[in-house]
Parts: structure tokens; C-alpha cells; sequence
């Protein structure tokens, strides 16, 4: 009995990443593996009608949100890794912390080929964690739900606001003298990522890395993430994911019950506050008491909606019908690094200057079937991949370079 638990906790981790992994390519997708400002013609030449409805549902169920869902399963990837090589009496820190400094590199890696690589993020993170990890439950339970509804960002949006409102001089600022004029960011972005050779671009991804830093700062996507490798580390303290079926399911039916009501709740506040400004033209996009009441609605949201995933997906996972449906994502998500990286090999073949150069020229709607169809292939080539191989080719370099000893990777028993 314990050994089927165990089986079914690790396929449930590795489906609830392979639908993580699903959501990401969806929001990298939908508008051309942008990772950073473009130019607004690029969008007005999409303004239909079904543009603005697979617009609405990216911002408001998928972005923002699928890169917190993987951060919780980062997480409880931590302590799962943590308790099982402790269990065995192995050293974990030292081997933790080299295992994520290789991530760290192969992060470096992608950012070079594309600035919207989450890898060189977490990898400086998951070192946190390990200072974390000597924290109570009930602590990382606290720092893990204020970060996760970006409180950070909001003090400092807060703090901005106030700033704002007690200054004394209202004057336009204007732009400083010998600045440049007329030159517009996204159209550089644009020129420098999308319309540059390879080695161009790369150079100047390298370059931009203090760049991202400051957006992860800035929007506070950083402080998010952070937050949820705490609730995903939580989660494994509590034993949440190697539970029987029958002890699994209150405690994620109430989990999922409570998050769905205030994803509901900041919803219909958020909502209303955009229906009534329309409605009445009361012009609170130029006012910052408005924007930041919205902000606090919007953060609380989407991390209200990721709980909602993970454990209403959790709990479908657990019922016959719907594990037909989403076991298939298991192997994508065993395979999570190498599949990562095969998705955005995608996004850079089809929008790239380099590959097909695309960007703009298909609608967001046709951006998304072509992620579907090509998760669906993604998810039957790794399916066919773990009949003959132990791992992800690389998550086997990845391994191999942790122990420093070459793993198993072709299995000696083929299936027929």
C-alpha cells in the first residue's frame, strides 16, 4: 500500500508539472515568445473579436499565473528531494546546492537564446530555501502567503503612491537634456530580439540580465515566486502529496472551496472597478489610489487561482475519469526541464528573425492551437521516449553532472 501511494504521488507531482508546463507555453505563445516591450502596431493588427476574448482569458486564468503554479511545485520538489536523501542518510545541502548552481548555468544558457528563461531566476532563490527550510511551519506558512500576494510590491507601490501625492510640484517631467529623441524602447526591443541575427541577439540578451532583475523587482514577480516555493515546501511539510485518497480529499476540497470563493470575490471587485470607470468615464486610470486598490484585487487573485489549480487538479487526479485525461501529462512533466527548453526552441523557431520570423503575423487565437497541437505531440514523444530511457536527455546530463558519475540512462529491458 505505501508503494502505491508513493506511485501515485509522484505521478500526480509530474502531471500537475507537465499541466504546468502546459499553461507556460500558452502564455509564452499567445503573443509570439515576447519577453519584453513591443511595439503597439504589432498588436492593432490583431484587434478582432476573438483576439480580445483569447486576450481576456490569458490575462485573466493563464498569465502570471502558470509560473507561480510551477514555483510550487519547485517547492515541493525541495523538501521531497530534502526528506528523501536525509531519510538515506545522505548529504543534502552541499549536493543541493551544486545541483542548483548547474541550474543556474543552464539558465544562463537559455536566457541567451531568450531573456523570458525562468531557471536563471529560481536558481538564486532555491539557495534561499535552504536557510528557509529551519523555519516553523506556521512562519513559512505566513512569509509564504504575503509574498505569494506580492505584499512587497504593493508597500512599494504604496509607498510610491504616497511619494506622489505629497510632492510639490506637479510639472511633467521632461526629458533630460542630450537625452535622445524619439526613441522608442519596444521598437528597439523589437529590432535588437526579433529582426537581429543570433549572435546579435544573444549578445544583448547577455547584457540585459540586470534588465530582467529589475523587472522581476519592479512587478514583483520575484517576491511571488519565492512565496510559492514556501506554500509548495509547506505543503510537502504537511505530507499534503503522500496521503491516501481518502485523507487527501477533505483537506484539498477545502483548500479549493476557499481559494475558489475569493478568486470569485477579487474577481467581480476587480471587475466592477473597470465596469463602473468604462460605465462612467471617471477617469481612474490617471488616479493611483484606483490603480492600487486594483493591484491589491489583481495579486490576491492569482494567487487565490493557483492554489484553486493545484488542488482542484490534485483532486480531479484522484478520480478514475479524469485520470484518463491528465496521467497523459506525467511524462511531459517528468521530462520538465528538457521539455521547457524544447518549448521555447519553438517560440524562437516560428517568431525569430533567425527561424520564420512570424511575430505579428499570426493572430494570438492561431498562436494557441499551434501550442496545442504541439504539447499534444510533446506529450506523446515523451511517453514514447521513458519506454526506452530513465530520464530526460537533459535532466541525465543534469543528474550525471550533480553525482558526478554518469547515470543510467538507456534502459536494458526494452518493451516489445
Amino acid at each position: 500500500m505505501q508503494a502505491e501511494t508513493l506511485k501515485q504521488r509522484i505521478i500526480t507531482v509530474d502531471a500537475l508539472r507537465g499541466f504546468a508546463l502546459l499553461g507556460i507555453l500558452l502564455a509564452h505563445m499567445i503573443y509570439w515568445y515576447n519577453a519584453g516591450p513591443m511595439p503597439g502596431e504589432i498588436f492593432e493588427k490583431h484587434n478582432g473579436v476573438t483576439t480580445g476574448i483569447i486576450s481576456f482569458i490569458n490575462e485573466v486564468f493563464i498569465s502570471g499565473k502558470f509560473f507561480a503554479f510551477f514555483s510550487f511545485l519547485f517547492g515541493l520538489s525541495f523538501f521531497l528531494q530534502m526528506k528523501s536523501m536525509e531519510d538515506t542518510g545522505r548529504p543534502f545541502v552541499w549536493r543541493y546546492a551544486w545541483r542548483i548552481t548547474l541550474m543556474g548555468i543552464i539558465g544562463l544558457i537559455h536566457h541567451a537564446f531568450w531573456r523570458g528563461d525562468i531557471l536563471s531566476i529560481y536558481a538564486p532563490l532555491g539557495f534561499l530555501l535552504l536557510p528557509m527550510r529551519k523555519l516553523s511551519n506556521r512562519v513559512i506558512l505566513i512569509i509564504g502567503i504575503l509574498l505569494a500576494i506580492n505584499l512587497p510590491a504593493l508597500l512599494i507601490q504604496l509607498s510610491g503612491m504616497i511619494e506622489q501625492m505629497g510632492a510639490a510640484s506637479t510639472a511633467p517631467t521632461q526629458q533630460p537634456p542630450g537625452a535622445p529623441s524619439g526613441t522608442d524602447p519596444s521598437q528597439v526591443f523589437f529590432n535588437t530580439v526579433y529582426k537581429s541575427d543570433i549572435c546579435a541577439m544573444m549578445k544583448n540578451n547577455i547584457l540585459s540580465i540586470g534588465e530582467k532583475f529589475d523587472f522581476q523587482f519592479g512587478s514583483g514577480r520575484i517576491y511571488v515566486t519565492l512565496g510559492f516555493f514556501l506554500l509548495g515546501m509547506y505543503s510537502g511539510r504537511k505530507g499534503w502529496f503522500a496521503m491516501h485518497a481518502a485523507e487527501l480529499k477533505p483537506i484539498f476540497k477545502k483548500i479549493k472551496n476557499r481559494s475558489g470563493w475569493l478568486v470569485l470575490l477579487t474577481l467581480i471587485c476587480a471587475l466592477g472597478m473597470f465596469g463602473l470607470n468604462e460605465a462612467f468615464k471617471l477617469g481612474w486610470e490617471r488616479s493611483p489610489l484606483p490603480g492600487f486598490i486594483f493591484s491589491i484585487f489583481y495579486n490576491i487573485n492569482s494567487a487565490a487561482l493557483v492554489v484553486f489549480y493545484v488542488s482542484g487538479i490534485t483532486l480531479l487526479m484522484n478520480r478514475q475519469f479524469w485520470q484518463h485525461i491528465l496521467y497523459p501529462l506525467a511524462p511531459v512533466g517528468k521530462m520538465a526541464l528538457t521539455s521547457y527548453l524544447l518549448q521555447t526552441a519553438l517560440g524562437l523557431t516560428l517568431f525569430f528573425g533567425f527561424g520564420f520570423g512570424l511575430v505579428g503575423v499570426t493572430p494570438p487565437w492561431l498562436n494557441w492551437v499551434i501550442a496545442i497541437v504541439f504539447f499534444i505531440l510533446q506529450a506523446k514523444f515523451c511517453k514514447w521516449w521513458f519506454r526506452y530511457f530513465y530520464f530526460g536527455p537533459v535532466e541525465w546530463l543534469w543528474r550525471t553532472a550533480t553525482y558526478f558519475k554518469i547515470q543510467p540512462f538507456r534502459k536494458k529491458h526494452q518493451p516489445a
